[in-house]
């Protein structure tokens, strides 16, 4: 079974990593200017251009808090048991990056569908919890 200590550091890494994704998404949203020129011109200036999305504030601390999530999370995979580690970080992650997108004023096309997604993961977590509590009940008792 999973400690409450492995569970809030399993559900602190699905929060930096989902709270983060909606705002590196938005810092890095650029002025769409599509040409259909391929010259070398406009190569260097798409590279310039991504270079400098790097350099701005909005970009790169989400990034390093992301980062700093998976620091966390590599270090708990060491510690604890990998069957609902991944799942938990996951799924959470999802659940959080939908809810920062919701209060960032990012609009999902069909909500009752999201809603619907964010219950059966967590729904999908909850079984593995349970069957992972089984089993080390089964393995106790042989």
């Amino acid at each position: 079974m999973i400690s409450v200590t492995e569970a809030i550091s399993l559900i602190l890494v699905g929060a930096l990593w989902g709270c983060t994704n909606p705002f590196m998404r938005q810092g890095s949203i650029e002025s769409k200017s599509s040409s259909n020129n391929t010259d070398e011109q406009e190569e260097t200036k798409s590279v310039l251009k991504s270079l400098f999305r790097l350099a701005r504030i909005k970009v790169w601390l989400p990034y390093l808090i992301n980062q700093l999530g998976s620091l966390l999370y590599y270090k708990q995979l060491a510690s604890s048991n990998l069957t609902l580690s991944v799942p938990i970080c996951n799924a959470t992650a999802m659940v959080f990056s939908c809810i920062t997108s919701f209060f960032l004023g990012e609009r999902v096309n069909q909500p009752r569908r999201a809603v619907l997604g964010v219950i059966l993961i967590l729904l999908g977590v909850q079984i593995c919890i349970y069957s992972s509590g089984e089993s080390s009940i089964v393995k106790e008792s042989s």
